[in-house]
C-alpha cells in the first residue's frame, strides 16, 4: 500500500471509533501521528541512517629523518643499501723512480733497468756512479768533492750485491772516506742532485762522471 493509501485506512479507523472514545482518540492521533508519518511514507524516512561513513584515517609515519612524520607517504621503504661488495681495492705507486730493482734488500749494490739501460743502485734505487780521474782501486775525490758526490760506503770487508751482478768485481777500498765499495777498481759515489731513486741527474757532469753498467762500466 502507497503512502496516501495508508494515511487514509488510518483516517477512517479513526472515524469508526464511537464518539464517547474519540477524545481519547485525539490524544492518541497526537501520540501516534509519528508512527503514522513513518508508516505513509516508509520506515527509512524515520530511522538512522543505516549507512555508515568509515573516516579514512592516515596513520603518521615516521619519515625516519628524525624531524617528526609525513603524512601521507608511502609507507613501503625501500632498502637502497647495496649489500654486494662493490669497492675495488687499488693499491697504486704515484712515484714513477723509472727503475725496476732486484735484490733482497740486504745487498750493498744491485742492478735495476733505467733509462739508460741496466745500471748500478742501491738498495733504496739511488744512482751510483764512478769517477772517471779515479785511478783503479783509488779514491781521489774527497773533502769538498765527497759532499757532491757521497761515497758508498760498507761496514763490511766485502761487498754483496744482487741478482745480476759478479761478485768478484766488487771490492772494497779504503780512503780518506772510509770503507768505499768499488767496481771493477772505480769507487763507487752518489750525486748530491739526484733526489729520488731513478734519478741520473749526474750523468756526464764535467765530462768524468757516468752510471755504471753491470760489468763496471761508465755509461757514457
Amino acid at each position: 500500500m502507497t503512502g496516501p493509501g495508508r494515511l487514509s485506512a488510518f483516517a477512517a479507523l479513526a472515524n469508526s471509533v464511537p464518539q464517547r472514545y474519540r477524545g481519547r482518540m485525539s490524544t492518541l492521533r497526537l501520540k501516534f501521528a509519528p508512527i503514522a508519518v513513518c508508516l505513509a511514507f516508509g520506515l527509512a524516512a524515520c530511522g538512522d541512517d543505516s549507512s555508515s561513513t568509515t573516516d579514512e584515517v592516515t596513520t603518521p609515519v615516521d619519515d625516519g629523518d628524525g624531524g617528526g612524520y609525513d603524512y601521507g607517504s608511502d609507507t613501503t621503504v625501500a632498502d637502497s643499501t647495496d649489500t654486494s661488495d662493490a669497492t675495488e681495492t687499488s693499491a697504486t705507486d704515484a712515484s714513477d723512480t723509472s727503475v725496476a730493482e732486484s735484490g733482497d734488500g740486504s745487498d750493498d749494490v744491485i742492478l735495476a733497468d733505467s733509462s739508460l739501460g741496466q745500471i748500478l743502485v742501491d738498495p733504496a734505487g739511488m744512482t751510483l756512479y764512478l769517477f772517471a780521474s779515479d785511478p783503479p782501486d783509488t779514491v781521489t775525490c774527497t773533502g769538498g768533492c765527497a759532499g757532491t758526490w757521497p761515497a758508498l760506503l760498507t761496514d763490511d770487508d766485502q761487498a754483496h750485491v744482487g741478482d745480476g751482478l759478479d761478485d768478484d768485481l766488487f771490492t772494497v777500498v779504503n780512503g780518506d772516506n772510509g770503507a768505499q765499495l768499488s767496481v771493477n777498481g772505480h769507487p763507487l759515489y752518489y750525486y748530491a742532485g739526484d733526489s729520488a731513486p731513478g734519478d741520473t741527474n749526474g750523468q756526464g757532469v764535467g765530462g768524468v762522471w757516468f752510471v755504471v753498467d753491470a760489468e763496471g762500466n761508465a755509461i757514457t
